[in-house]
């Protein structure tokens, strides 16, 4: 506050002197020239006017232009805090490498619920993975199910992808989407070509994200490495 109020206190006792010495002048003026009181009293005013008006000018504008600073600091403290364990990352095939498969999961959850879709964890559907369950308003049951599968090690393969087309059939009108951090078998693609079901592999899903602008970007990060 002391910063903000200092250069306005400058300001205003300017203002005060130079009015001061405007009436001084009048008067003095006034005595050497013998006006009438109407007219020094008429002057006086214009200038106690004036000198007012441009305080109330100063202090308005003061408190215009400190506002926004004000606010600015009471919410970078807190920006800070929320981005300080990310230490400069940035999104690459690393972050897959570098999370579990809940925090994979969290971070397809959120990209999805980005997009409007009410999501639900159905993990208790698979062992493997994790489903999302996309609702949308006023639409029974839901309009998507997504197989999150955090893996690193081996491709998603030809069961897995019936299975996930066991769960996808159980509920109509669902459309499949299979994600993975992983990529996956030639005979696993061909089947979810001929079922209709979406395939994302960590590269597709790192381009995705890279799409989003550089705030997104981050607050996605901070989702993947959420409580470290």
């Amino acid at each position: 506050m002391l910063a903000v109020q200092s250069p306005l206190q400058s300001t205003v006792h300017s203002v005060l002197v130079a009015a001061s010495v405007l009436l001084m002048l009048t008067w003095l003026t006034t005595w050497a020239f013998g006006l009438g009181q109407a007219v020094v009293l008429a002057t006086s005013l214009i200038i106690v006017l004036v000198g007012l008006s441009a305080v109330g000018l100063q202090l308005a504008m003061g408190h215009k232009s400190a506002a926004p600073a004000l606010r600015q600091g009471a919410a970078t403290p807190a920006k800070a805090d929320e981005h300080a364990h990310l230490h400069g990352k940035r999104w690459s095939l690393d972050v897959f490498s570098n999370i579990d498969a809940q925090r994979f999961a969290a971070v397809c959850e959120t990209w999805f619920s980005w997009a409007g879709f009410d999501t639900r964890y159905e993990s208790h559907r698979n062992h493997e993975g994790v489903d999302i369950w996309l609702h949308a308003s006023r639409l029974p049951g839901p309009v998507a199910i997504v197989r999150c599968k955090h893996v690193l090690d081996k491709q998603v393969g030809l069961q897995e992808m019936r299975d996930f087309q066991g769960v996808v059939s159980s509920c109509k009108s669902a459309h499949g989407t299979f994600t993975t951090t992983s990529t996956y078998t030639p005979e696993a693609l061909q089947y979810a070509r001929e079922n209709g079901i979406e395939v994302v592999d960590g590269r597709a899903l790192l381009r995705r994200i890279l799409t989003r602008t550089r705030q997104s970007q981050q607050a996605l990060l901070a989702v993947a490495y959420s409580g470290r």
